[in-house]
């Protein structure tokens, strides 16, 4: 593991948020290595969707897709963040700043409830600098994706800039295999079974190297690319539902939207299987 690469995770270890238990040097060297990161510049709510159409024309769909499933057999978290962020920040449609609903908070119009922007402090707290794009880059390789909460257009911008700058890859044969088998254990469950039973599904079955929360995220990006989401409660690119809208059902339900209103009946979408990945659930 990279010495910049260890600073990443010593970050996030502290029992303390506001901790920062990484020396200057380490911190130092970490940041030439890509790892750790300066805390942003404020940029504009237009100024991001702007971003937006600059960075998606970079970017091949096909590499998002193999970068996923390469990640299944290698367990390099970073390559399987990118497919959530992609179809998210493609499907962010043209709007104006969507205010909160509470007074006091639209008042300050720091953040977008429909896209989820936020605005960088301009004189960072010791806490905000570790909740900056370090915190996104620890998302990346802890769990290979943002966690419940976290998927807004300032980390699907700042995944898919490092997703940019990793080496293309490609799948093998192995890959292709462990994604269709994590697939088919939603033909098991009962109709009426939720994202849970997935998940320990697949866990009982040890198709591939993971963990709770790992899979968690893994499921939820197959969430927001379509592939399991139901008509009722569809993808982004068919209806961007905004942030008071994606809150799931049950108070105890740690998936990301939509997966967290999916059931078993809903079972796989192969016709965005195949618009993501291109091949059918049965080859």
């Amino acid at each position: 593991m990279d010495e910049g690469l260890k600073s990443l995770f010593a970050l996030y270890k502290g029992t303390r948020w506001s901790e920062i238990n990484v020396s200057e040097d380490e911190l130092s060297v970490a940041k030439r290595q890509g790892y750790l990161f300066d805390y942003p510049k404020f940029e504009s709510h237009s100024e991001s969707l702007n971003r937006r159409h600059d960075l998606l024309p970079k970017i091949d769909p096909k590499d998002i897709a193999n970068a996923f499933l390469f990640s299944l057999s290698t367990r390099k978290l970073e390559y399987r963040s990118a497919l959530g962020s992609y179809y998210f920040l493609n499907a962010v449609p043209e709007h104006d700043f969507m205010k909160s609903h509470n007074e006091k908070l639209a008042a300050a119009g720091v953040h977008c409830y429909l896209c989820g922007w936020t605005a960088w402090e301009t004189i960072p707290s010791r806490q905000s600098v570790k909740s900056g794009y370090n915190f996104y880059n620890w998302l990346r390789y802890k769990y290979g994706g943002s966690t419940i909460g976290s998927l807004t257009i300032n980390y699907a911008l700042f995944d898919l800039e490092r997703f940019l700058e990793l080496p293309r890859v490609v799948p093998t044969e192995e890959d292709k295999r462990i994604f269709l088998e994590i697939l088919s254990c939603a033909e098991r469950l009962n109709s009426s079974d939720k994202a849970g039973k997935l998940r320990d599904a697949i866990t009982k079955a040890k198709i591939l190297k993971s963990n709770k929360d790992e899979l968690s995220v893994l499921l939820g990006e197959l969430g927001i690319c379509g592939i399991l989401a139901g008509n009722d409660f569809p993808s982004y690119d068919i209806y961007f539902a905004n942030e008071y809208e994606r809150d799931p059902t049950e108070y105890r339900n740690d998936f990301e939207y939509p997966l967290n209103r999916w059931h078993a009946r809903d079972g796989i979408n192969t016709v965005k299987l195949n618009a993501v990945f291109g091949f059918a659930l049965n080859p």
